[in-house]
């Protein structure tokens, strides 16, 4: 992922990398943006979520931030997908989910919901 650089020449901001250290450095996987509704369920506690992105190596869900603490394992519910996840982080009202453990079916089904969502509508 690129991210503009203020602090270079305008001929090589666009193609700087992503500062290391920063959540976009650590991803494996681009995100796509979502929009939809999801269930994280966390031990002791379950929540409805705006899923507000996803790839193939994670999530970013809007919830209040306090309901988790990074290292907390749980899943994330997509439609009829359970997905194994632990916290990476949170701040100001978003948590970010990286998958665990993903069988070869939740892959499948992590493929299916980025297609999907990828389709304009009424395709």
């Amino acid at each position: 992922m690129t991210v503009m650089r203020p602090d270079l020449p305008p001929a090589a901001r666009a193609a700087a990398p992503a500062p290391r250290g920063t959540a976009a450095d650590r991803r494996s996987s681009d995100r796509s943006p979502m929009g939809c509704g999801a269930r994280l369920e966390l031990p002791g506690r379950a929540l409805a979520v705006n899923l507000l992105d996803l790839s193939e190596g994670g999530a970013g869900v809007e919830a209040p931030s306090d309901i988790a603490a990074p290292g907390d394992e749980g899943h994330l519910v997509i439609d009829t997908a359970v997905l194994p996840v632990r916290v990476v982080a949170t701040e100001n009202g978003r948590i970010g989910l990286a998958f665990t453990a993903l069988s070869p079916l939740a892959r499948e089904a992590i493929r299916g919901i980025l297609a999907e969502s990828a389709r304009p509508p009424g395709a």
